[in-house]
Parts: C-alpha cells; sequence; structure tokens
C-alpha cells in the first residue's frame, strides 16, 4: 500500500512540476525532477507499545529555499488525512501496522515532496524472556524481559524484514495479578495460525502450572482467560498439574501422579473450544516424562507428542484429527484420532536398537527441544558413556487405530563428559532451513558449545562461557540465518539464569569454528523485584507459532 500511494505522489508531483515554457525569466525552482530535494529527520520504521506515542519534525531540503522552504505541510494516516503543520506527533493505541506520508508541498510550484514511514504497535508483553518465580509468602509471581521488533537488513542490505527480540526495552514483573500459589513451570500454547479463515486476535497463551491450579493467560496482555480444572467435564484430578503440552488439536495436562489428562479442540483456532475428560487418558496409565515435539505449523505436519512411561518405554501420542472441508477450522469427527497411542516398532528391516525406545536401562538427562518436526534429541548416558539420540518417527496423516509406530531414524554419538560433569541444563538451536544445528550444556556454573556434526563419533565441545554462580536454567531464542545480524553471522540468544538470580543474555555466533559470546543484558530478578525469593521456571516468549518455527517474524 505504502508503495503504491508512493507511486501515485511522484506522478502526481511530477506532473505539477513547471518547466521552462512556463518559467520565462529562467529563474531556479524547486523541481521535483531535479532530484536535489530531501526530507530528513522522519524513519523508516517505528516500533511503539500501546501508550507510546511519537512525535516526527521532518527538514524539507528544497533546491531552492534550502534554509527557509515555503512549504505547506499535510500528515496522511492510511488514506486518512490527519493533520497539517510541521510536525505530527502518533499515539498507538490499538495493535496494527501504519503507514504514515508526510507531504511538504512547495507553495510556489505546487509540487509535492513526500517521505514516507511504517508504524507498528505491538502488544508490550508478547514477546521475550518470561519468569516464573515464588514469593516468600509461597505465591506465584510472572515477570518479562520484553523485547520489541525492529527492522533488519539482509541479502547484503537490500531487503528488509522484521525480527523480534533483538533488543530488550524493560522488565515488568508482578503481571497477571493474583495467580495462585506454589508455581511449578510455564508453557506456553500457540492457535493454529496457517488455516485460511479470519484468526483469532491473540495467537498464544501462556499456561501457569502451580499446586492451587493451573490458569492461562492472554499471551499479549497476560491477563487470566481461563481455568482448566474448569474445563474439565467430571471431576478435575485432585493431584496438581505438573506438565502440559499442547498438540495440533489437543492439550494434555500431567498430573503429580503421572496421569494424563486431555482436552480434544472442536475448533482449531480456540483453545478453549474443547472439554477435559474427567477419567485420565488411557485407563490411568502412568507417565514420567512428556517430550513437546513441534506444534505443528502446517496441516500436513505430523501431529503428535512422546510420553515415557514408569518402565521407561517410549509411546507416541497422536493428534490425527482434521478440519473439515471448509468448515472454519471445525475438527471433522470422522476423521478423528485425538487420544490414541501407540507402541514404537523397529522399521522394517529391524536395523534400529529398540533398547534406546523400549525398556530403556540408562539416565535420561535431557530431551532438548527441536524446533522441527524433522527428529527428535535426548541426551543420555548408557554403558559409561554420554551420548546423543537422535531419532524420527514415521507418524502417517491419518493414523489406523491400533497400529505401531515406526522408526524411521535413530543414531547416537558420544558427547565429552565435562559437559556433564555437574549437569544443570540443555538447549538446542536448529536452524530451520538446515544450516546449522548447536547444542548448548550447562555444567556447574560452565556453558559448553558444540555445533553438532551427526557424523562424528566424538563431538568437539568448547567451554564457551562461565557464569560467576552455578547455572540453574539455560534456553535458546533461536534466530534463522536468513535473518543473520548485519555482518552476516548466524547467531542465537542464549538466556541463561543464575543460582542467585541473576539472569543474562548471551549473543552467541558460530564462525571460523568456534563460538563467540556477548553479553548484552544482565539483571538480578531478586534484586529487580525483592518479594521474589525464587525463580522456578523460565521460557522464551515467541507470541506466535511462526515466530518459533522459522525463527524470525514476519
Amino acid at each position: 500500500m505504502k508503495r503504491i500511494l508512493f507511486l501515485i505522489l511522484v506522478l502526481f508531483a511530477a506532473g505539477a512540476c513547471l518547466d521552462d515554457k512556463t518559467n520565462t525569466d529562467y529563474r531556479d525552482i524547486n523541481n521535483f525532477d531535479d532530484n536535489k530535494w530531501k526530507i530528513t529527520g522522519i524513519g523508516s520504521n517505528y516500533s511503539l507499545f500501546p501508550g507510546e506515542s511519537i512525535t516526527i519534525t521532518p527538514e524539507v531540503r528544497l533546491l531552492i529555499d534550502t534554509l527557509n522552504p515555503d512549504v505547506e505541510c499535510r500528515w496522511i494516516l492510511g488514506d486518512t488525512e490527519v493533520a497539517t503543520g510541521p510536525s505530527y506527533t502518533f499515539v498507538a493505541e490499538e495493535y496494527g501496522e501504519y503507514t504514515l506520508t508526510f507531504l511538504a508541498t512547495d507553495k510556489k510550484t505546487g509540487v509535492s515532496f513526500p517521505a514516507a514511514t511504517d508504524l507498528r504497535v505491538a502488544p508490550r508483553y508478547k514477546l521475550g524472556w518470561l519468569f516464573i518465580s515464588r514469593t516468600a509468602s509461597g505465591n506465584s509471581r510472572l515477570s518479562l524481559l520484553a523485547g520489541k521488533r525492529v527492522i533488519v537488513p539482509y541479502m547484503d542490505g537490500n531487503y528488509q524484514r522484521q525480527r523480534d527480540s533483538l533488543v530488550y526495552v524493560g522488565f515488568y514483573t508482578n503481571l497477571g495479578g493474583a495467580l495462585g500459589s506454589g508455581p511449578i513451570k510455564l508453557a506456553e500454547e500457540f492457535v493454529y495460525s496457517e488455516s485460511n479463515y479470519p484468526l483469532p486476535s491473540v495467537l498464544s497463551e501462556i499456561m501457569v502450572l502451580q499446586e492451587s491450579g493451573p490458569v492461562e493467560l492472554d499471551g499479549y496482555e497476560l491477563e487470566i482467560v481461563g481455568h482448566p480444572f474448569d474445563e474439565f467435564t467430571g471431576e478435575a484430578p485432585k493431584e496438581a498439574i505438573k506438565d502440559a503440552v499442547l498438540s495440533w488439536s489437543c492439550k494434555w495436562l500431567q498430573a503429580e501422579d503421572g496421569r494424563l489428562y486431555n482436552s480434544v479442540a472442536m475448533v482449531t483456532t480456540d483453545l478453549h473450544s474443547g472439554r477435559y475428560a474427567g477419567d485420565p487418558a488411557f485407563n490411568g496409565a502412568r507417565y514420567e516424562t512428556l517430550i513437546q515435539t513441534m506444534k505443528s505449523s502446517t496441516y500436513s505436519d505430523s501431529k503428535f507428542f512422546i510420553a515415557i512411561d514408569e518402565t521407561n518405554t517410549m509411546w507416541a501420542l497422536l493428534d490425527n484429527a482434521s478440519e473439515k472441508y471448509n468448515g472454519g477450522g471445525i475438527v471433522d469427527p470422522v476423521n478423528n484420532y485425538v487420544g490414541h497411542r501407540a507402541r514404537l516398532a523397529n522399521n522394517s528391516t529391524g536395523s534400529f536398537d529398540m533398547s534406546l525406545f523400549n525398556n530403556f536401562s540408562g539416565r535420561y538427562f535431557k530431551h532438548v527441544f527441536v524446533s522441527s518436526n524433522k527428529y527428535l534429541l535426548s541426551l543420555i548416558e548408557r554403558d559409561g558413556k554420554y551420548l546423543w539420540h537422535k531419532y524420527d518417527l514415521d507418524i502417517p496423516r491419518v493414523y489406523t487405530p491400533g497400529t505401531e509406530i515406526k522408526v524411521k531414524e535413530s543414531k547416537t554419538g558420544e558427547l565429552a563428559a565435562e559437559m556433564f560433569a555437574d549437569f544443570k541444563d540443555a538447549t538446542f538451536v536448529y536452524d530451520y532451513y538446515g544450516g546449522w544445528e548447536w547444542l548448548f550444556v550447562a555444567s556447574g556454573n560452565k556453558l559448553y558449545g558444540t555445533a553438532m556434526n551427526w557424523n562424528e563419533a566424538l563431538q568437539n565441545s568448547r567451554e564457551i562461557f562461565t557464569a560467576p554462580a552455578d547455572i540453574v536454567s539455560v534456553e535458546a531464542r533461536y534466530f534463522s540465518n536468513s535473518m543473520a545480524n548485519e555482518e552476516g553471522v548466524n547467531y542465537s540468544h542464549l538466556g541463561v539464569l543464575l543460582k542467585d538470580g541473576t539472569f543474562l543474555v548471551l549473543e552467541v555466533n558460530y564462525e571460523s569454528d568456534a563460538f563467540t559470546v556477548k553479553e548484552i543484558y544482565k539483571e538480578n530478578l531478586k534484586q529487580l523485584d525483592p518479594e521474589i525469593t525464587d525463580v522456578v521456571d523460565m521460557i522464551h516468549k515467541y507470541g506466535e507459532g511462526t515466530n518459533l518455527y522459522y525463527g524470525y517474524m514476519y
């Protein structure tokens, strides 16, 4: 729209210019075609939160009357003239993207000289690092280090794209009001966002898991919008909910006793359109661990996640629902296989070691999240060796109940023992385009990194950072390589939480076969909010599923 409007203005201005057929005394005039005019003081874009404002005062320089041009100034927001005069104040009120055009019209010639900018109004709490903490009274306290959308160049500066969380603009605490007590964990839920029908205005929610009962918050304002225990058709579980995962059209809660409860959505774009069954799934089978797979971003993606039971056996929990044709996101009840579980079986040639999947006798360190549907990755110990286990399952788009799920890929490789001497946490960065895969492991107060080479017998680990206190959690904010920084270097932001309450953001680059680390943010959460006694969990908040899936914001 901005380009079309700009072209119209250019054509209009060119037609309004005076040439020497009418300028008989041959004096210099302010001519659009001379290309000797310039408007400065107006940026190409501005990013604001609701309630913020920006005052723009351009400086107009023409061919003549350079220092004090006699011009009439007009301001057009979208297609509507909103002001006249040399400056304009835009007040951010509603979320959205707007084009603001400034027109300086030379009163002598009638020639108009335009400049335009993009104004983006984004939710204050949509992006950033989110924390759940415990106060001295045992209450849950929600805090956010907010990120802001910015424009960055790519493809040698010939193009621009929007990115989020390159800059951190404020720490906010005591969000969401009175949440409850006994904080356990945070989970971000995404509305399915690639259907061809109107989407809800909010594309994410935050589920706060706590001993007093889980609550769900609007992903933009962080206000309470639901209580999962109110969405049960029967009696809600008496045990606390310790974990939750969201698949394509289904939400799953894991109680402290290991039993699972699922809510089957009726509409894929509405996280609250379904109801939880009062009885636990799978006749009350108990599971130790839920492994979150990539939340499906397209309809054709496999829809499942992994659950590990008490015998260290993996199960595929399936969500093979489909939408009604032209049904506005309504789930088709005829082709709905949500809530089925399937055993994992060897491939047709029997070439995989199934002891990694069934009755695993080793030790799990971490099932690191991979922002892709291509494979899953676990860090394990077996027979005195520390290993990575990369695996993939052949999940059909339409599941036949009762059939087994074949393992499609399974391979292991060794990791350096020093990475697990005092294991704290691990995180993984996967480039959507397959260019690079990085693993980061926290051991004590040290952070190790390795650029994964799946063909190496032993990964080449590097100690890349030493913290002033023990690390308790590390999470990656992934950036796609097509959105690399201005120097063209691939990088990620790592959020590192220390035992003393200090939170760090590290920019980690990789080039010339080595990691470089730059500290770009450091703050102690307990000092920012003296009521916090313990930071329980942190996540990177993406605000919508496409940001997580692709690694950048469109």
